[in-house]
């Protein structure tokens, strides 16, 4: 009986020990598991957030290409090299006060562009003013066979409505040298601004030779303009989360170019 007895409590430790090193196995390999688990987790994070950072870093160097490529476009070499061109032409004529004036249009602008090159909006009103002395610059040009028509909506307040800069030009500058530049008629240009719940209208209108025969002459640099302004408008959706479009509308004589903007105002 002793014997028995000995016997199944040596069983019973041994099953002890034997339950005990499962346990401890176990609770080991768990513990392996879960560290690895953690570990694993954050290596994952450190990647998904290294991703992240190198996303932003490229977006951000994506937007600053693209500003920096939208301030060469606004300061055309053509249109550079025609404006001091026609200063040059009126010196040789003897007209001082045409080339005074063209030199005086002509270094404003320039200083306007390189003011406003850094800021990402601006207000409406300083948006067309700086448009007007383009236009203005462009028609002594032509030799005043240029004009053109800003027709606003009374429900926008210009000072307080932002626009990107000068982002309507490259559409002003196509009408301009491969639209109304074309024709006998006085050369009309229409920009129209109105609003739309969360959305700013803006269209450029011409009466120009239209878009057939222009597309035939559009050289590289107009290209490079309409298509630096519809990247910027791409950024402009995915920081704001916008659907914004650019709209090309035929005429009978001319083009509309409708561009659609997120409404933003300084003071809310």
């Amino acid at each position: 009986m002793q014997y028995q007895i000995d016997k199944q409590d040596t069983l019973s430790k041994a099953e002890i020990k034997r339950q005990s090193l499962i346990k401890n196995s176990a609770i080991g390999a768990g513990s392996s598991l879960l560290l690895f688990s953690i570990v694993g987790y954050f290596l994952y994070k450190r990647k998904r957030d290294a991703e992240a950072q190198k996303n932003i870093a490229e977006f951000k160097t994506k937007i600053a290409e693209t500003e920096l490529k939208a301030l060469r476009s606004q300061m055309n070499p053509h249109f550079i090299f025609n404006s001091l061109n026609s200063i040059s032409n009126y010196l040789v004529n003897n007209d001082i006060k045409k080339a005074d004036e063209y030199l005086l249009k002509f270094s404003t602008l320039t200083r306007s562009i390189l003011e406003n090159s850094e800021k990402k909006w601006i207000s409406l009103k300083d948006d067309l003013e700086l448009l007007k002395m383009y236009i203005d610059i462009e028609s002594l040009r032509l030799k005043n066979k240029l004009n053109h028509i800003v027709s606003i909506n009374n429900n926008i307040d210009l000072e307080n409505t932002l626009i990107p800069p000068l982002i309507l030009q490259p559409f002003i500058e196509n009408s301009i040298w491969h639209g109304v530049s074309q024709i006998e008629a006085e050369g009309i240009i229409k920009i129209e601004i109105n609003s739309n719940n969360k959305t700013l209208i803006c269209a450029v209108e011409d009466n120009g030779i239209g878009r057939e025969k222009a597309t035939r002459n559009l050289n590289k640099t107009s290209s490079m303009g309409i298509k630096i302004t519809s990247q910027r408008i791409d950024l402009i959706n995915k920081t704001k989360k916008a659907n914004e479009t650019i709209k090309y509308t035929d005429k009978e004589k001319g083009l509309r170019v409708e561009v659609t903007l997120p409404l933003k105002l300084n003071f809310k």
